[in-house]
């Protein structure tokens, strides 16, 4: 059985294509069945604190050398790092803001990853990410269309955020585009169609 955890990052909230597009995934996933929990973390609704001096220092300070200060100021990091630790799957919606990802996105990840916890140096002193084995689908947003060979930040930052630093190399995008056009109809179906053929949940 598969833990899901979902994560919105959209402010515009049910007019959200990002977040709809998501939850089509998720709903896909349910219906492979094999799903045991799913967990929802809207990063609007419950925006992730931003680094301060304080706290800073916290994300680099080793495990062990943690005490009742850093607990608190670490105390958000912590829950969404339980939160990645005991997801099997994640589901990540996010709009597009100028080439890059949202911005409680970003603070999330910030929040999440750590040296010690999401990864660890090798005697070689490489990271070593200590989440490895799980499945992240990404869906983006995007106002305008992509032009033919242009690079695509969103999917590509996220992609080397997870390896780089989590471990996470199974990371899978679906795009939806041109939401801004005049009469613009959203097609989830068309967006998903072989879904159900190459991702199968054991």
């Amino acid at each position: 059985m598969k833990n899901i955890l979902h994560i919105i990052s959209s402010a515009r909230g049910e007019l959200s294509y990002s977040n709809k597009l998501s939850t089509f995934i998720l709903e896909r996933l349910l219906q492979q069945g094999n799903i045991n929990k799913i967990t929802v973390r809207d990063l609007v609704k419950d925006t992730p604190p931003h680094a301060n001096e304080m706290s800073i220092h916290e994300f680099y300070k080793h495990p062990g050398l943690y005490d009742e200060q850093s607990q608190q100021l670490l105390s958000y990091a912590n829950t969404i790092v339980d939160e990645v630790r005991e997801a099997d799957i994640i589901v990540i919606g996010t709009p597009m803001f100028n080439l890059g990802i949202s911005t409680p996105l970003k603070a999330w990840l910030d929040q999440l990853i750590r040296a010690g916890v999401t990864y660890v140096f090798d005697e070689q002193w490489n990271r070593v990410g200590q989440f490895k084995g799980k499945k992240v689908y990404l869906a983006v947003a995007s106002g305008g269309r992509s032009a033919e060979g242009a690079p695509d930040y969103v999917s590509a930052y996220i992609k080397d955020v997870f390896r780089s630093y989590t471990g996470i190399t199974d990371v899978e995008t679906y795009r939806i585009e041109g939401t801004m056009e005049n009469g613009f109809t959203a097609d989830y179906e068309s967006i998903l169609k072989d879904f159900n053929s190459t991702n199968e949940v054991f």
